[in-house]
């Protein structure tokens, strides 16, 4: 089982395009619990909760969707508990907490900034790479 950490451009990316990759690549974790454990920490479920409950989704009307891909993502996955992680640089604080359950779980972060996270030993994917390696793991 692939321990997955998904950062919160990919949710409200998948929000706000429910057709995109980043829906996709949500929808083949949140649907195969044998193979993809969704792991978070209390601050990233705490920024999950802030990001989401912002106008840019709760004026398109979609507060109440938000909170029910929060309370999935809580049912199927795993709290963690990471331990810090001491690196030279972060380009934002609320980056940190992402990485930490990364190297933590030693699985995957799926995320849309791929730049922010050049750290050794963290497997970082875009949803569109990860969609691509979905469809070379069915072929084999």
């Amino acid at each position: 089982m692939l321990d997955v950490i998904i950062d919160t451009n990919v949710l409200a990316a998948a929000l706000l395009r429910p057709e995109g990759s980043n829906a996709k690549a949500l929808r083949e974790i949140l649907a195969d619990s044998d193979r993809f454990n969704p792991c978070y920490s209390s601050v990233i479920i705490a920024e999950y909760e802030d990001a989401l409950s912002r106008p840019l989704f709760t004026g398109r009307g979609l507060g109440t969707e938000a909170l029910q891909l929060l309370e999935l993502i809580k049912e199927l996955g795993e709290e963690v508990i990471p331990k810090p992680v001491y690196a030279a640089v972060y380009p934002d604080r609320t980056d940190r907490p992402f990485l930490e359950a990364a190297v933590y779980v030693n699985g995957l972060l799926l995320t849309n900034n791929l730049k922010v996270f050049p750290f050794a030993d963290v497997t970082v994917m875009a949803p569109e790479a990860f969609l691509d390696w979905l469809k070379t793991q069915a072929a084999k």
